[in-house]
């Protein structure tokens, strides 16, 4: 029974449209299947009606640590003020990851691009095992540079032959990334963009990159490096605070090695909630509370559904 199920699954993920296999904050699932199958729950998305909301939730206490010994049962979490019972609950590094690593290489960031090649090795050298990445460059156009499965000799190359010039297309960057990373089977997926948040060679246009943030399940972060009168932080903030993530600010005299060591510990001491909820079209808000708790809690404050 359960091989049959398996085999009428994977005919259904090879039969469905292009568009409902993005990890969207709503991951759709058969009951049945679910049950059944659990291991599911991470890889695979089906066509069908029952919808599982994702959110990766970061709690912090007052002076900015990160607690990290919370259970299901400590979290209350509301889909448009209702109350909802969260059925997928797993903390921190338990997790796998995929990682996005976006560079522009604009003509405004000739004195940056030296600090972001150290960042990046750095940051990947850290990674988990199991976790994946790439990056990605985007100026006058956007280039997959390097991926996990490549040979470490061909990052430094890649990091190597980076040069900044032309214009800076970050919306076709953030939109092609998105893209890519939504096609990995880790549950937890980031982009970590180094840039000044200055768009002037894109095709495509703000609003739609906020509609696929709001669609996906990806967390966004930005580390502007450089003079902050010179970061459009409005852009930059908006758009990392809508998927979850933030911006971060390095003066450029800083190392950014600890900007994006911050952010992989953050990644790594995040919990995974998820719940099911109707199939709806428009957008619905989430509310995440630790009742009893003195706590900060950061996470993505909605969706849209379809």
């Amino acid at each position: 029974m359960k091989s049959k199920l398996l085999e009428i699954a994977n005919w259904n993920l090879c039969s469905i449209r292009r568009s409902a296999m993005k990890q969207l904050p709503i991951l759709e699932f058969s009951v049945l299947v679910c049950l059944l199958l659990p291991p599911l729950i991470y890889g695979q998305t089906l066509k069908v009606d029952v919808n599982l909301v994702n959110v990766f939730a970061t709690v912090k206490d007052d002076r900015g640590n990160f607690i990290t010994d919370l259970s299901k049962e400590d979290f209350r979490v509301y889909d448009d003020d209702q109350l909802q019972d969260v059925r997928v609950f797993e903390k921190q590094d338990k997790v796998e990851s995929s990682i996005g690593l976006l560079v522009d290489t604009s003509g405004s960031m000739i004195d940056i691009i030296p600090y972001v090649r150290r960042g990046v090795r750095d940051f990947t050298r850290a990674l988990p095992k199991n976790d994946d990445f790439f990056l990605v460059s985007f100026g006058t156009t956007v280039k997959l540079l390097h991926t996990s499965k490549q040979p470490l000799k061909h990052l430094e190359e890649s990091l190597a032959g980076l040069r900044a010039w032309g214009t800076s297309s970050l919306y076709d960057g953030l939109l092609y990334s998105m893209e890519k990373i939504e096609k990995s089977d880790h549950p937890r997926k980031a982009l970590i963009a180094f840039t000044d948040g200055n768009d002037n060679g894109s095709t495509i246009r703000h609003d739609r990159v906020v509609q696929e943030i709001q669609e996906s399940a990806v967390l966004v972060y930005f580390v502007a490096i450089g003079s902050a009168v010179l970061v459009d932080s409005h852009t930059l903030e908006s758009l990392s605070d809508i998927s979850g993530g933030r911006t971060l600010y390095v003066p450029k005299q800083d190392a950014i090695a600890p900007v994006l060591e911050e952010v992989r510990t953050e990644l790594g001491r995040q919990y995974y909630i998820g719940y099911y909820v109707p199939r709806r079209a428009g957008f619905h808000h989430i509310r995440i509370e630790v009742p009893g708790r003195d706590v900060k809690i950061r996470a993505k404050t909605g969706y849209s559904g379809g």
